[in-house]
């Protein structure tokens, strides 16, 4: 799971090391793709950060972004790109190599979300849907059979 938002605490909140370097400490040259690479405490995830807190943003417009995740698309089966609410980025970059894009913001304004179905078709996506409304919290389902598999 890669974060380009670096905006949701998510990320480093169930990271082993949140302090780790990012994306934006690979494109300056301050860490190594080791170092960068880091793991979800409670499973086998890997994650790697946009950068440590204060990270210039801008170094995530470099072309060297892409031949990051270029790469790792290469070692990894799946790669997730978390953009959140990333909007400086391209849809090109978020989409070169996708075979699938979640867009987990319902809320979004009708005018952000018509451009984002244009951006995502402009990049060679055929069918583009959009959530219509939030999701419901887990507590807030009908009260039912629960099953568990061990």
């Amino acid at each position: 799971m890669v974060d380009l938002s670096a905006s949701s605490p998510r990320i480093s909140a169930v990271s082993v090391d949140p302090a780790a370097p990012g994306l934006a400490d690979l494109m300056l040259g301050q860490a190594s793709f080791s170092q960068a690479i880091n793991r979800e405490r409670l499973s086998r995830v890997h994650l790697v950060s946009a950068g440590r807190p204060g990270s210039d943003r801008a170094l995530l417009q470099s072309p060297r972004l892409t031949l990051a995740i270029d790469a790792l698309l290469r070692v990894y089966d799946h790669v997730l790109l978390e953009a959140g609410t990333a909007s400086d980025l391209s849809a090109e970059l978020l989409t070169a190599q996708a075979r699938a894009v979640v867009v987990p913001d319902a809320s979004m304004a009708d005018d952000a979300r018509t451009l984002m179905c244009d951006q995502l078709k402009a990049v060679g996506f055929t069918e583009v849907t959009m959530l219509s409304k939030p999701s419901q919290p887990l507590n807030a389902l009908e009260p039912g059979p629960r099953v568990a598999a061990a």
